[in-house]
């Protein structure tokens, strides 16, 4: 017996598993009810400013369970592991924060300074959500793209980062946006929701079917449009960056996780 007929749970973390510091307990509790009707979970979020390490030391505090690595899937491993698996180890500069950076370093990537932009010694510039952007991380970039022809991958488009108090914070798209702006690039590929890639590699890894897998999140525009693309359900939670049930649409809405389960 499974959770709901699915089999494996794919699940948001900023917005669901917590807000900012904050664990949000209505979908804490529904993960554990998940977990005890013998359903697996796996973690899937568009933030790259942590490693899968740090991601999995932290739910495991929160859940009060055991989270592996392995269970856990962010754009900065996606962006990185497709990188590698069309493109080859390349040479990259990074806008983004330590997650990103040691995800890149482990999938045999090479980063690079401002030396090596310099001397146009770059194949790609990788951007995320960088909370210490500067304009000279800004200007590398730019010049990666612009003047070496560097590859533009972008981490995801996330416009906010939800945090405790109802409030939220830029994310990675404007990050993004600045430098399509000032280079005229798009990127050529972005890693995280809602790219069905990403989610077509936790299958392929998991071994799962579509159609005995639901992806649960805050947002409609990354998590359940994610569901739609892949042709999985989706469960659409009021606890983060969506706060009212939108009319229509493709995917089940809930309160949160314990109240979806509870009556499904």
């Amino acid at each position: 017996m499974v959770a709901c007929g699915y089999q494996l749970w794919v699940v948001d973390i900023d917005g669901v598993v917590w807000r900012g510091s904050e664990p949000i307990g209505g979908n804490i509790a529904g993960l554990k009810r998940v977990i005890e009707e013998g359903s697996q979970l796996v973690f899937l979020t568009n933030n790259s400013t942590r490693h899968r390490k740090v991601y999995a030391g932290l739910l495991s505090t929160v859940l009060g369970l055991p989270v592996a690595p392995e269970s856990v899937y962010t754009s900065g491993y996606a962006a990185s592991r497709w990188l590698l698996e069309e493109k080859g180890r390349l040479r990259v500069y990074s806008v983004g924060e330590e997650g990103l950076l040691w995800e890149l370093v482990e999938a045999g990537h090479i980063v690079v300074g401002v030396s090596e932009v310099a001397g146009c010694m770059v194949d790609a510039v990788v951007a995320g959500l960088d909370r210490t952007l500067s304009y000279e991380k800004l200007r590398w970039a730019h010049r990666a793209v612009k003047k070496c022809g560097a590859l533009f991958v972008a981490t995801n488009t996330d416009r906010t980062l939800p945090l405790e108090g109802g409030l939220d914070d830029p994310g990675a798209g404007p990050i993004v946006e600045a430098i399509k702006t000032s280079t005229g690039r798009e990127p050529v590929f972005t890693a995280g929701k809602p790219n069905p890639w990403i989610l077509r590699l936790v299958l392929r890894e998991k071994g799962v079917a579509a159609e005995k897998t639901i992806v649960v999140g805050d947002r409609v525009e990354t998590d359940m449009e994610l569901a739609r693309r892949a042709g999985v359900r989706g469960l659409l939670v009021l606890t983060g960056a969506t706060r009212e049930a939108p009319k229509g649409g493709w995917f089940d809405v809930a309160p949160d996780i314990l109240a979806y389960v509870s009556n499904c």
